[in-house]
């Protein structure tokens, strides 16, 4: 008979290694339930569907990604050795690490299950708490940036259809990016302490940001703004949108003609909310993990958030404000699990020191 133990200690491993983002999954998922029986919504969840889509659309181009990138490691590294030898021993020593591939699974699963209940809460957020902080945000941003809708501060620079269009590629390559970064964090055996903040920092971010705060300052953005019945505030903002999108492709605007079809008949395509912004806050999270690799890493990653709270605001998507927000709430969740998490560390060694006579 086959020796289950190594895959039995490695799953033991697992589970402890990763139960604060099992903790918060379930918290989620369980959140989202809640919600669903006390306001009496349909609820649905989609980690089977989110985990197929996983391993055969995003994981294959992960692994090509690393492999790429492995090989030119090797290459760097020893540029007279035999590759293939060398690489085929690295991929050995990956997938045969049975306690790290294990860890991962669970992690990713974990992942994939918090964004469920996720994804239903921000889909019911209307439902919920109605849209009433547009107005608040909308003055608040303008009060803040002299008098005028940071939309407009961008115009120099932005307003062209190519520069537009370049700034939507970068928004919506935030998604591959952000998948990427949470499937490296959870298979990676480099920097352990750096991994565990990531992992436990991350549905705090999108719970406490993408949910709670979304719930309690309930809005929609811009580009909603006069369809919810606030006014024609937005409305040269996306005049202008629609008339980049007659010369270069403008594909934001797709995706909220989409979403307001599912907020108005309850498609399958649904979730609109603005404050805070979690494209920016989960990219203020991937520079602070990049910086933890490599500084060239994350000073490219803050290059990255700056383009992408451009795009949030640009797009229609958010109030500058929302991004503001989404970047202190970030760095502060980012900065008290590292004191937690260097508590911790410090508490076997001083158990473990002899008490003074």
């Amino acid at each position: 008979m086959p020796n289950t133990k190594p895959l039995a200690a490695a799953l033991r491993h697992a589970l402890s290694i990763n139960r604060w983002l099992i903790a918060f999954a379930l918290l989620e998922t369980g959140a989202a339930l809640a919600l669903s029986v006390a306001y009496g919504l349909p609820y649905s969840n989609r980690t089977f569907q989110s985990i197929v889509n996983l391993l055969t659309v995003l994981t294959p181009v992960y692994l090509l990604v690393l492999l790429i990138w492995t090989v030119a490691g090797l290459a760097l590294a020893e540029p007279r050795a035999r590759p293939i030898p060398l690489l085929l021993q690295r991929l050995r020593a990956t997938f045969g690490d049975l306690p790290r591939m294990a860890s991962g699974a669970v992690g990713l699963f974990s992942i994939t299950l918090f964004f469920s209940g996720f994804t239903y809460i921000k889909s019911v957020i209307p439902d919920v708490v109605p849209f009433g902080w547009d107005v608040a945000l909308a003055n608040l941003d303008r009060a803040i940036h002299g008098g005028v809708d940071a939309h407009r501060l961008l115009g120099p620079l932005f307003d062209t259809p190519l520069a537009t269009t370049a700034v939507n590629a970068a928004y919506h390559f935030w998604f591959f990016l952000l998948y990427f970064f949470v499937f490296v964090a959870c298979f990676t055996a480099t920097n352990p302490d750096a991994r565990q903040r990531f992992l436990i920092a991350f549905p705090l971010v999108w719970g406490l940001g993408g949910s709670l705060a979304a719930l309690i300052f309930s809005s929609a953005g811009p580009c909603f703004y006069q369809l919810i019945g606030l006014g024609d505030r937005f409305v040269p903002l996306m005049q202008k949108l629609q008339s980049f999108a007659e010369t270069s492709p403008v594909w934001s605007l797709d995706v909220q003609a989409a979403l307001w079809v599912g907020y108005n008949q309850e498609t399958a395509i649904r979730g609109i909310s603005a404050f805070p912004s979690m494209h920016v806050a989960s990219t203020t999270l991937m520079m602070l993990y990049a910086f933890t690799w490599r500084r060239w890493a994350g000073w490219l990653m803050l290059g990255f958030l700056g383009l992408i709270l451009v795009g949030s605001v640009h797009l229609g998507w958010h109030y500058a404000v929302d991004g503001y927000a989404g970047i202190a709430l970030t760095v502060a969740i980012w900065a008290v699990v590292g004191r937690l998490l260097e508590g911790r560390a410090r508490a076997p060694e001083a158990a473990s020191q002899p008490a003074a006579m």
